[in-house]
């Protein structure tokens, strides 16, 4: 490959503006010199020059260079002569920065024809001074960018020594035209800031800044092998002129580019590598800024996001746990923008935090540290405690808001990271503007990708070899063996490195200086170190000790809503409560965080796990959060709450109550949990509260007895007449009144007991425990009957209840939550599926009849029966389609889709089946073969790596249209798979103006219902078969994500994030919309006619009873599957009951429940 150079110094000028100068014909010449004698350059040309009568040669000449000369040389230089080359350009003269009439500066290299308009302003002291407002000829910065981004070149070094030359660089002019392609190297270097003036001291010989380039490019500043890069030149200037009025800047990318190399070196003998035996590996603890020099590995990763953070003010950087997301921006790219890779990135400010439980005071606290004027860069590391440690919604959003606005107002110049797992992005998906930032075009994402083995092995071997250790031939290569392309194994990697140096190095009773197979093979491996070390200190420990360690470990995880678990911060304090003395907290936590061992990380006011791959690799601790997963959320729970209350002045009104109260009284009794002062004083307030409510019950029954027993006492003291007649007949009645009184006291009192259950059951149906409420007012009628109580109050009441109840079932056996429901066409029968990625088959009364071990590998998202009831569809995010027999009986898999696959459908036959993905493709399979018979790709989705389509629905009486969701555009569209060719077949008939997440046809095929997500403002839609909006329902706040039809088109109900299932009639739907004068106003039915709240987890798909539209099943994040009656027994409510209808009739309501739980009678 040839290289090029155009060298221009211009020290002539023809306007009286400028002076002339002294300095560039001697710069240049010297510059051109030492590229021609060491650049290996195949041409040095010079501007101007002229023959030396001597020499013969070429040398520069103090003469004007216009304008056009000089914009022609460049010319041919960028695009013929370098073209598919490398380019190089010096410059020195004059520089140039004008206003302009539009008031953006703009920089200019003067050449000698060029002219000079002024401003004359008003300075501070009232002096008149003068600026450049306007510059005719020379060669504007943006002009040249934009040669510069027309030109193929290799590589391309630009060094301009001139005053204002910073422009170039810190108004990104060339930077955006030289990102777009990655392969194109780049080093411009300038002598100045924008705002600077280039200086030349009479005194020197060169200028300031070619002074010091020069000396740069000397044999003394060379490498051992005699070379000068880019980057070491820069770095030699930038000390050099450390500390004067004008300091250098530069800009760069790619590989390092030589400028000379063949220096004469002296021949100097290398001192002997000195042993370090200090641990260079770092375990589970990130890499940071202080270890960068021993980050190795991850040049392409490290490139590649400061590329994207160059177009971009918002990246987040996406993974796997263990991948090493938060190293590598720790000590790969913050560190790399030191070296002002991004215009100025070397003077950013940098504010690194971590979400925690209160994110929004993380936030506050990180922007009251910003200095004004300069680039702020914020870094959230493990975003996704956003989601697993901040319990308070409207703090999770009011933070994405800030981000939001952070990262986006026009007049800022806030840049934001974020590190997350990948598998919270469906967390992030549920917020817009999260949503929106991540989906921006823009590239404001960087999937962190497992490392190769050529980065392993720099990763492994280099660390050791900075402290002049070796690895045994071969031990390398095994070690690479057990981690390449292994999810989340780099901190198990680090860890074993760490193992095995302590073994081999540190502990060696030797001086050894190899790590060695024999020490591998003690440590236990790459997968065997972490579990092997852990389990060792555990066991050496006393007995108390153990004990507090489980307790300490169990304090410092988050159990989230399904199975998955992530590491949380604990406070000191909050662990001494859990230990048995002060000393043995730091004693214990010295231990753990010990260089020996280093399982978690402390400093004075908190602790954390080292590493979230302690969770999953460390099978004790597995088996303690598996065994106690209830017992910390309860805790957690308990947390909550008590921190709100005491930070919001400890109100009656926050303390606990109901049966949460008793649920955290009942585990408080039988576990003994070591709880915090505070958390002791909340449940001792709330049971006193309680207590005290009790008490008063007791003292208004008592009150009611009271009046009673004096009613009777004045009874009794009209009768005292007949006593003293001495008539026997009177003295026996007066026994008898006697009698009469007892009674009643133990009659009131019963009543009392009696009203003390009825609290009971309307309590737990205010708190939507439903089934509940139904038990207590079953006990509570039984107990009347066993007293021989039949107070039509106190019915009445009951009956309110009762009646009131909607809830029917409650059907368990999914671990974590359920995604999918659907009744049986037959109503026979409820399939169910969700994040343990199993099916459960239910009869309609929901007894279990088959649950199959074998299932997908991931959770499943939609469940669906054939017409015919004879097979069901599973559709899940491991790219798979189950078919089930309605046994139990897994078919086959259908593998095709590249993809998550989200929605499933049955042709009317029941022999096809239609799916839909991710990626924007459906799928057309043959049920009995399991053959792919057609795939759809949908024209909106091509040339996008992800276009969802949430839901499908096929039209009841044809085999071929389909409707389906296309939730990138807010649009959704009937297909019909026949006719499909190209665009034909395709016809859109709804457009939205936010996420569409479900469509279903009705049964009749004439009407199509949407639900929308979009924040603030969750609707649904009733189309027409033509695309006709016909109804509309706003559920404001709903969070809809899923809607259908009954069976009979009388209602709608929707599943919400909410917790609840609404229940909506179309037909009041229909009538305000056709009634409504302004169609386009968007306001619709907005009261549903019931409202199904039970749930204690977001509601993610409803089914219809195809039998009965009152019934209805609903499968929620809470990890059950519930059945309703939708009008509960409200139809009957208004006639009145005797107690043993009452209770004949909420023992049959309780039938399919009592049959599920045998502990009731």
């Amino acid at each position: 490959m040839d290289r090029y150079a155009l060298v221009v110094g211009i020290a002539q000028y023809n306007t009286k503006n400028l002076v002339q100068l002294e300095k560039p014909t001697k710069d240049a010449e010297a510059v051109a010199q030492v590229l021609e004698q060491y650049g290996n350059f195949t041409e040095v040309k010079r501007l101007p020059y002229r023959i030396n009568p001597e020499t013969k040669k070429r040398e520069m000449e103090n003469r004007p260079v216009t304008r056009k000369q000089l914009w022609q040389e460049i010319e041919i230089l960028l695009k013929e002569q370098a073209r598919n080359n490398d380019a190089l350009i010096y410059f020195t003269g004059h520089g140039l920065r004008a206003k302009g009439l539009s008031g953006k500066p703009r920089g200019y290299l003067a050449t000698s024809d060029c002219q000079i308009d002024f401003d004359v302003i008003k300075s501070e002291g009232n002096k008149d001074e003068s600026r450049i407002m306007e510059v005719y000829g020379g060669i504007p910065f943006d002009a040249l960018n934009h040669l510069i981004s027309q030109s193929e070149l290799s590589s391309l070094v630009v060094l301009l020594d001139c005053c204002h030359s910073g422009d170039f660089i810190e108004r990104n002019l060339i930077a955006e035209s030289l990102g777009v392609s990655l392969e194109k190297d780049y080093h411009l270097i300038a002598a100045c800031r924008g705002f600077q003036k280039g200086k030349a001291l009479k005194s020197e010989a060169h200028s300031v800044f070619t002074g010091a380039l020069l000396r740069g490019l000397r044999a003394e500043n060379a490498s051992s092998n005699g070379e000068i890069s880019c980057d070491r030149l820069y770095d030699y200037i930038s000390r050099e002129l450390k500390g004067t009025s004008q300091q250098p800047l530069r800009l760069g990318w790619g590989t390092s580019i030589i400028l000379v190399n063949n220096l004469p070196v002296t021949e100097v003998t290398a001192p002997q590598a000195v042993v370090n035996r200090d641990n260079p590996y770092l375990g589970l603890m990130a890499f940071d800024a202080e270890k960068k020099d021993y980050f190795f590995g991850r040049k392409a990763a490290v490139k590649g996001i400061v590329e994207r953070l160059r177009k971009s003010r918002f990246l987040a950087v996406i993974g796997p746990s263990g991948c090493g997301k938060s190293s590598l921006v720790k000590a790969g790219v913050l560190p790399k923008l030191k070296d002002d890779p991004i215009p100025d990135s070397s003077q950013w400010q940098v504010k690194i935090f971590t979400p925690g439980r209160y994110p929004l005071e993380e936030f506050e606290q990180a922007l009251a540290s910003r200095e004004p004027g300069k680039t702020f860069l914020l870094f959230i590391d493990q975003f996704e405690e956003l989601f697993t440690l901040c319990s308070d919604e409207s703090q999770r959003r009011e933070f994405i808001s800030k981000i939001t606005e952070e990262a986006t107002k026009t007049d800022g110049d806030t840049r934001v990271i974020v590190a997350i797992r990948g598998d919270f992005l469906d967390r992030c998906a549920v917020y817009e503007e999260t949503a929106n930032l991540i989906n921006c075009t823009q590239p404001t994402t960087y999937v962190v990708t497992p490392m190769t083995a050529a980065e392993l092995t720099e990763a492994i071997e280099q660390p050791a070899a900075k402290h002049a250790i070796t690895f045994e031939s071969g031990l390398v290569e095994q070690i690479i063996i057990n981690v390449v392309n292994q999810a989340g194994a780099l901190p198990l990697l680090q860890y074993a490195l760490e193992e095995l140096w302590r073994v081999c190095i540190t502990d060696s009773n030797q001086e050894q200086t190899q790590l060695t197979f024999e020490g591998y093979e003690q440590i236990g491996g790459v997968k065997g170190a972490l579990e092997k070390r852990a389990d060792e200190l555990y066991q050496d420990l006393a007995e108390a000790d153990r004990a507090f360690v489980r307790r300490l470990f169990l304090e410092l995880v988050q159990p989230g809503e399904n199975q998955e678990v992530t590491r949380r911060h604990a406070s000191r304090q909050n662990l001494l409560d859990k230990a048995d003395s002060q000393e043995q907290l730091e004693r214990v936590t010295r231990q753990l965080s010990s260089c020996n061992h280093r399982l978690i990380i402390t400093d004075e006011n908190k602790v954390e796990v080292a590493h979230e791959a302690l969770l999953s690799e460390w099978r004790l601790l597995r088996k303690w959060i598996e065994d106690n997963r209830d017992n910390i959320r309860l805790e957690r729970r308990l947390e909550v709450d008590c921190q709100e209350w005491n930070n919001k002045n400890r109100p009656e009104g926050l303390l606990l109550t109901g049966t949460w109260l008793a649920a955290i009284d009942e585990w408080v009794k039988k576990e003994q949990p070591r709880l915090s002062l505070l958390k002791s004083e909340f449940l001792r307030e709330s049971l006193g509260r309680r207590d005290r409510v009790d008490q008063k019950e007791r003292e208004r029954l008592e009150k009611e007895i009271k009046l009673t027993d004096e009613k009777l006492k004045a009874q009794k003291q009209r009768t005292k007449w007949a006593i003293a007649s001495g008539i026997l007949l009177t003295f026996t009645l007066g026994l008898g009144l006697l009698t009469n009184v007892l009674e009643g006291q133990k009659r009131e009192q019963e009543a009392g007991k009696v009203g003390v259950l009825i609290g009971k059951a309307q309590q737990l149906l205010e708190n939507n425990l439903q089934l509940e409420a139904l038990i207590a007012s079953v006990e509570a009628l039984k107990e009347m009957k066993n007293l021989g109580i039949e107070n039509q109050d106190q019915l009445q009441q009951l009956q309110s209840v009762i009646f009131n109840v909607q809830e029917r079932n409650q059907l368990k056996g999914h671990q974590g939550g359920v995604y999918g429901v659907s009744f049986s066409p037959d109503g026979t029968m409820i399939a169910s599926g969700g994040v343990d990625g199993r099916i459960i088959i239910w009869n309609q009364a929901g007894k279990r009849l088959f649950s199959p071990n074998e299932g997908h590998k991931e959770p499943i998202w939609s469940v669906r029966f054939s017409p015919d009831s004879q097979f069901i569809a599973s559709a899940s995010i491991d790219n798979t389609i189950n078919i089930w027999s309605k046994k139990g009986e897994l078919i086959q898999p259908l593998k095709g889709h590249k993809d998550d696959v989200y929605d499933v459908t049955f042709s009317k036959n029941s022999d096809r089946i239609f799916s839909s993905s991710k990626n924007g493709s459906i799928i057309m399979w043959d049920v009995k073969t399991g053959r792919l018979l057609k795939t759809f790709q949908t024209p909106n989705s091509l040339n996008k790596s992800e276009y969802r389509i949430m839901g499908l629905d096929l039209e009841p009486f044809k085999n071929s249209v389909l409707v389906y969701t296309g939730n990138k555009d807010y649009e959704f569209s009937l297909l019909d798979m026949i006719k499909n060719q190209g665009k034909k077949g395709i016809k859109t008939i709804g457009n939205t103006q936010s996420l569409v997440m479900s469509v279903r046809f009705n049964k009749k095929g004439n009407m199509i219902v949407s639900s929308e997500n979009q924040k603030d403002n969750a609707t649904i839609k009733i189309w027409d078969i033509t695309g006709n909006l016909i109804g509309l329902i706003n559920s404001p706040k709903d969070g809809i994500v899923y809607a259908e039809f009954s069976y009979d088109s009388k209602y709608i109900a929707s599943a919400s994030v909410d917790q609840t299932v609404k229940i909506w009639k179309v037909d009041e739907a229909l009538n305000k919309w056709k009634n409504s004068k302004w169609k386009n106003s968007q306001i619709g039915l907005a009261q549903p006619f019931t409202i199904l709240a039970g749930h204690t987890g977001a509601v993610n798909r409803v089914s219809f009873n195809p039998l009965n539209s009152q019934s209805i099943a609903s499968a929620s994040d809470d990890g059950t599957v519930r059945l309703w009656e939708i009008s509960g027994n409200k139809r009957e409510s208004k006639e009145r009951y005797n107690l043993d209808e009452l209770l004949t009739q909420s023992c049959k309501f309780l039938s399919d429940y009592s049959n599920m739980c045998k502990n009731l009678n």
